[in-house]
């Protein structure tokens, strides 16, 4: 017999970061009411990682401090909730665990790849099995799933797609059928421990790093690393380094500048918190270095190189787009992806022929202006919490 499984009265959805963004709406559905940000610092709030194997065609730069299912624990546990990580290989096992918890009336975190979603719109070489999304209900007579992403507004799946996505094996980040089982608390516990505690493991994490790549030691890294992309890298390759720059600080689920506003806005809530004004002067830095962070951005896809320029305007437009979720979203977003393909070949036949030279030392240039920016923040943060 078909099931129709329903959550009545969900109607939580939106956010910055995915990850923050499904917890705070599971949370606010049983009434526990804290901000994105404050969960984001909470996790253990922001850090960078350059990340490249020879199996990618491009490298990770990431932005923020975690590991998806540590960073989850870390926030749960300093607000007082208990929680676990199932995951399986077994696809019927993950989807029967999911319908499990929509008949006991849960709303469902789950991790999926985000190409296997139609509605996010995005090309099949997209593979991100670190997205989080919030299962709020699956009617089995019209194949539909009914889903809280990052829009203002729910979305919808196929329950084939959903599996799909659910059950990705690619790297390297593989969904495995994640699901973040929670055992909420009748309310938000103190905060000031954890709040003490995400602080000084963001510190650690960016002054003294386990690897160079990681840290305030990885960006100095990436510094190095960026003026020889044009030797180590080609074509579409060359194309995706300077692109997924753009992406991973600006509209890949980072709330804009590589989350550097949103940890100024948990860094002013702890300051009422903790009682200790002198973190307002601390997040009006990160304020301050997510301007630089964003100007990375900007000098990636620059105004200089038309098709690049053109590339970025359509991202932010894509991006608002899917986050307002307004009617016709999915058909505009796949017209902006036909002129992005466009633009797109016509950047790659452009780097056969341009000299990169003066883009990747500007790049270079504005890559170590940040890092002396974070150097001075992370400095008096860690002397302020200590």
């Amino acid at each position: 017999m078909k099931e129709k499984l329903i959550i009545k009265g969900f109607n939580q959805f939106g956010g910055k970061h995915c990850q923050t963004a499904a917890l705070k709406n599971v949370l606010d559905y049983h009434g526990l009411h804290l901000s994105e940000e404050m969960l984001l610092g909470l996790g253990g709030g922001i850090g960078f990682i350059y990340w490249y194997v020879k199996v990618m065609p491009s490298p990770f730069i990431g932005t923020r401090y975690g590991k998806g299912a540590e960073f989850l624990m870390n926030i749960c546990n300093r607000i007082g909730a208990e929680a676990t990580m199932f995951q399986t290989t077994s696809i019927r096992k993950g989807h029967e665990q999911l319908k499990n918890m929509l008949r006991e009336g849960e709303p469902v975190y789950i991790f999926v790849d985000m190409p296997h979603l139609p509605y996010l719109a995005l090309p099949e070489i997209a593979h991100f099995g670190g997205h989080t999304i919030v299962v709020f209900g699956i009617d089995e007579e019209e194949n539909k799933v009914y889903i809280s992403d990052r829009g203002k507004n729910y979305v919808t799946s196929s329950i084939e797609d959903l599996k799909e996505a659910r059950s990705s094996k690619f790297p390297p980040f593989p969904a495995k059928n994640k699901i973040l089982k929670i055992k909420y608390p009748s309310k938000i516990g103190n905060l000031k421990k954890g709040i003490k505690e995400s602080i000084r493991d963001c510190c650690l994490n960016m002054l003294e790093p386990p690897i160079r790549n990681i840290g305030l030691a990885g960006i100095q890294k990436w510094a190095n690393i960026v003026p020889k992309w044009s030797e180590q890298f080609e074509g579409l390759n060359l194309f995706g380094c300077l692109f997924n720059t753009f992406i991973y600080i600006e509209i890949g689920g980072t709330g804009g500048s590589a989350f550097r506003p949103m940890y100024a806005q948990f860094l002013k809530e702890s300051s009422s918190i903790l009682n200790n004004p002198k973190l307002n002067e601390v997040a009006k830095m990160f304020e301050d270095s997510g301007k630089a962070w964003s100007k990375i951005a900007e000098v990636a896809l620059p105004d200089s190189w038309s098709p690049l320029r053109r590339i970025r305007e359509l991202s932010f437009k894509k991006n608002k787009i899917f986050e307002e979720q307004k009617r016709g979203a999915l058909e505009n977003m796949i017209e902006i992806n036909r002129e992005v393909d466009k633009l797109v070949k016509k950047a790659e036949e452009d780097l056969k022929k341009k000299d990169l030279k003066a883009l990747l030392a500007n790049l270079q240039q504005k890559i170590l202006n940040c890092y002396e920016l974070e150097e001075k923040a992370f400095q008096k943060l860690n002397y302020l919490i200590k």
